[in-house]
Protein backbone atom coordinates (compact mmCIF):
# COMPACT_ATOMS: atom_id res chain seq x y z
CA UNK A 1 0.00 0.00 0.00
CA UNK A 2 1.25 3.86 -1.06
CA UNK A 3 1.89 6.04 1.86
CA UNK A 4 0.91 8.60 -0.51
CA UNK A 5 1.30 11.77 2.11
CA UNK A 6 4.58 10.63 2.71
CA UNK A 7 5.21 10.21 -0.95
CA UNK A 8 4.14 13.68 -1.57
CA UNK A 9 6.25 14.97 1.53
CA UNK A 10 9.32 13.57 -0.54
CA UNK A 11 8.39 15.20 -3.89
CA UNK A 12 7.53 18.67 -1.77
CA UNK A 13 10.97 18.74 -1.16
CA UNK A 14 12.17 17.66 -4.20
CA UNK A 15 10.48 20.65 -5.80
CA UNK A 16 11.49 23.47 -3.85
CA UNK A 17 14.84 22.03 -4.21
CA UNK A 18 14.37 22.42 -7.66
CA UNK A 19 13.24 26.12 -7.56
CA UNK A 20 9.67 25.00 -8.81
CA UNK A 21 7.70 25.76 -5.49
CA UNK A 22 8.39 28.22 -2.90
CA UNK A 23 7.07 28.14 1.11
CA UNK A 24 4.33 31.08 -0.48
CA UNK A 25 4.15 30.15 -3.65
CA UNK A 26 3.06 26.82 -5.60
CA UNK A 27 1.23 23.32 -4.38
CA UNK A 28 1.16 20.23 -5.55
CA UNK A 29 -1.01 16.73 -5.27
CA UNK A 30 -1.73 13.36 -5.89
CA UNK A 31 -5.06 11.65 -6.13
CA UNK A 32 -5.71 7.92 -4.69
CA UNK A 33 -8.52 6.66 -7.37
CA UNK A 34 -9.30 3.97 -5.28
CA UNK A 35 -10.38 5.77 -2.03
CA UNK A 36 -10.93 9.22 -4.15
CA UNK A 37 -9.18 10.81 -1.44
CA UNK A 38 -5.75 13.81 -2.69
CA UNK A 39 -3.49 14.43 -0.62
CA UNK A 40 -2.25 18.78 -1.35
CA UNK A 41 0.59 20.22 0.02
CA UNK A 42 -0.54 22.64 3.07
CA UNK A 43 -1.09 26.32 2.70
CA UNK A 44 1.86 28.38 3.52
CA UNK A 45 4.24 26.27 4.44
CA UNK A 46 7.97 26.03 3.14
CA UNK A 47 8.05 22.70 0.94
CA UNK A 48 11.23 21.70 2.04
CA UNK A 49 9.79 21.21 5.77
CA UNK A 50 6.73 19.32 5.17
CA UNK A 51 6.32 16.19 6.82
CA UNK A 52 3.50 13.65 6.29
CA UNK A 53 1.02 14.27 8.76
CA UNK A 54 1.10 17.85 7.27
CA UNK A 55 -0.02 16.53 3.75
CA UNK A 56 -3.96 17.66 3.51
CA UNK A 57 -5.99 15.02 3.01
CA UNK A 58 -9.74 15.87 1.27
CA UNK A 59 -12.37 13.85 0.01
CA UNK A 60 -14.53 12.99 -2.51
CA UNK A 61 -16.62 16.02 -1.04
CA UNK A 62 -13.38 18.46 -0.35
CA UNK A 63 -13.75 18.24 3.13
CA UNK A 64 -10.63 17.60 5.01
CA UNK A 65 -10.25 14.44 6.24
CA UNK A 66 -6.87 14.54 6.99
CA UNK A 67 -3.51 16.27 7.75
CA UNK A 68 -2.49 19.09 10.27
CA UNK A 69 -1.62 21.53 8.11
CA UNK A 70 -4.54 23.63 6.01
CA UNK A 71 -5.44 22.82 2.31
CA UNK A 72 -3.61 24.73 -0.07
CA UNK A 73 -5.63 27.67 -1.28
CA UNK A 74 -5.85 26.24 -4.76
CA UNK A 75 -7.62 23.02 -4.04
CA UNK A 76 -10.36 24.15 -6.21
CA UNK A 77 -7.91 23.86 -9.47
CA UNK A 78 -6.36 20.59 -8.22
CA UNK A 79 -10.14 18.95 -7.68
CA UNK A 80 -10.96 20.98 -11.56
CA UNK A 81 -8.23 19.39 -12.71
CA UNK A 82 -8.68 15.41 -11.45
CA UNK A 83 -12.44 15.84 -12.46
CA UNK A 84 -11.48 16.60 -16.13
CA UNK A 85 -8.59 14.07 -16.14
CA UNK A 86 -9.36 10.92 -14.50
CA UNK A 87 -5.82 9.74 -16.29
CA UNK A 88 -4.30 12.25 -13.74
CA UNK A 89 -2.48 11.19 -10.71
CA UNK A 90 -0.81 14.00 -9.78
CA UNK A 91 -0.69 17.88 -10.02
CA UNK A 92 2.16 20.51 -9.86
CA UNK A 93 1.32 24.28 -9.54
CA UNK A 94 4.06 26.37 -10.32
CA UNK A 95 5.04 29.75 -10.37
CA UNK A 96 8.30 28.81 -11.99
CA UNK A 97 9.73 32.49 -13.38
CA UNK A 98 10.34 31.97 -17.09
CA UNK A 99 7.26 29.87 -17.61
CA UNK A 100 5.17 32.29 -15.27
CA UNK A 101 6.47 35.25 -17.43
CA UNK A 102 3.87 34.47 -20.25
CA UNK A 103 1.67 33.55 -18.33
CA UNK A 104 2.00 36.94 -16.68
CA UNK A 105 2.15 37.97 -20.28
CA UNK A 106 -1.49 36.21 -21.23
CA UNK A 107 0.97 34.65 -24.17
CA UNK A 108 0.45 30.95 -24.94
CA UNK A 109 4.23 29.32 -25.19
CA UNK A 110 5.64 27.47 -28.45
CA UNK A 111 7.80 24.97 -28.39
CA UNK A 112 9.63 25.26 -31.90
CA UNK A 113 9.33 22.73 -34.44
CA UNK A 114 13.10 21.88 -34.65
CA UNK A 115 13.26 21.47 -31.35
CA UNK A 116 13.64 17.83 -29.59
CA UNK A 117 11.94 18.67 -26.65
CA UNK A 118 8.55 19.01 -29.26
CA UNK A 119 8.69 15.16 -29.37
CA UNK A 120 7.27 15.73 -26.05
CA UNK A 121 5.09 18.98 -25.69
CA UNK A 122 4.32 21.38 -28.74
CA UNK A 123 2.08 24.40 -27.20
CA UNK A 124 0.99 25.25 -23.71
CA UNK A 125 -2.14 27.38 -23.82
CA UNK A 126 -2.47 30.40 -21.38
CA UNK A 127 -6.32 30.53 -19.85
CA UNK A 128 -8.06 33.85 -18.95
CA UNK A 129 -7.18 35.47 -15.67
CA UNK A 130 -8.95 33.98 -12.98
CA UNK A 131 -8.80 34.78 -9.35
CA UNK A 132 -6.86 32.35 -7.03
CA UNK A 133 -8.88 30.44 -5.08
CA UNK A 134 -11.66 30.30 -6.93
CA UNK A 135 -13.55 28.07 -9.48
CA UNK A 136 -12.43 31.16 -11.69
CA UNK A 137 -8.93 30.03 -12.03
CA UNK A 138 -9.57 26.83 -13.68
CA UNK A 139 -12.30 28.02 -15.98
CA UNK A 140 -10.88 26.30 -19.59
CA UNK A 141 -8.56 23.73 -18.39
CA UNK A 142 -10.29 20.72 -19.20
CA UNK A 143 -9.58 21.71 -23.14
CA UNK A 144 -5.81 23.22 -22.45
CA UNK A 145 -4.69 19.68 -21.52
CA UNK A 146 -6.23 17.63 -23.84
CA UNK A 147 -3.21 17.36 -25.68
CA UNK A 148 -0.79 18.74 -23.29
CA UNK A 149 0.33 17.99 -19.64
CA UNK A 150 1.19 21.48 -19.07
CA UNK A 151 -1.12 25.04 -19.67
CA UNK A 152 -0.56 28.12 -18.10
CA UNK A 153 -3.21 29.99 -15.75
CA UNK A 154 -3.30 33.79 -17.47
CA UNK A 155 -1.61 36.16 -14.84
CA UNK A 156 -0.59 33.76 -12.24
CA UNK A 157 1.41 30.49 -12.69
CA UNK A 158 1.43 26.97 -14.17
CA UNK A 159 -0.13 23.81 -13.96
CA UNK A 160 1.40 19.87 -15.13
CA UNK A 161 -0.05 17.03 -14.78
CA UNK A 162 1.01 13.33 -15.20
CA UNK A 163 -0.09 10.26 -13.82
CA UNK A 164 2.64 10.34 -10.95
CA UNK A 165 4.55 13.24 -9.54
CA UNK A 166 8.30 11.66 -10.58
CA UNK A 167 6.88 12.42 -14.16
CA UNK A 168 4.65 15.74 -13.16
CA UNK A 169 8.25 17.08 -11.88
CA UNK A 170 10.55 15.63 -14.75
CA UNK A 171 8.27 17.73 -17.45
CA UNK A 172 7.59 21.15 -15.87
CA UNK A 173 11.51 21.15 -14.99
CA UNK A 174 11.88 20.03 -18.67
CA UNK A 175 9.31 22.90 -19.86
CA UNK A 176 11.01 25.71 -17.47
CA UNK A 177 14.94 24.65 -18.24
CA UNK A 178 13.70 25.20 -21.77
CA UNK A 179 11.65 28.39 -21.61
CA UNK A 180 14.94 29.74 -20.11
CA UNK A 181 16.88 28.77 -22.62
CA UNK A 182 14.76 30.35 -24.58
CA UNK A 183 14.73 33.95 -23.00
CA UNK A 184 18.50 33.33 -22.66
CA UNK A 185 18.59 32.93 -26.72
CA UNK A 186 16.80 36.23 -26.65
CA UNK A 187 18.27 38.48 -24.74
CA UNK A 188 21.80 37.54 -25.75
Amino acid sequence: MIDYAAELAKYSRILEQKSLVTGLEGNASIIDRETGLTYITPSRRMKMLVEPEMIAVMDKDGNQVGGTGKRSSEYLLHEAVYKARPDVGAIVHSHCPYLTAYAIRYQDFEVPEDCSLRLVFQRFTCLPYGRNGTHDIHRGIEKALENSPICLLGGHGVVCVSTDMEDAIGLIEAAEGFAKTLYITKHN
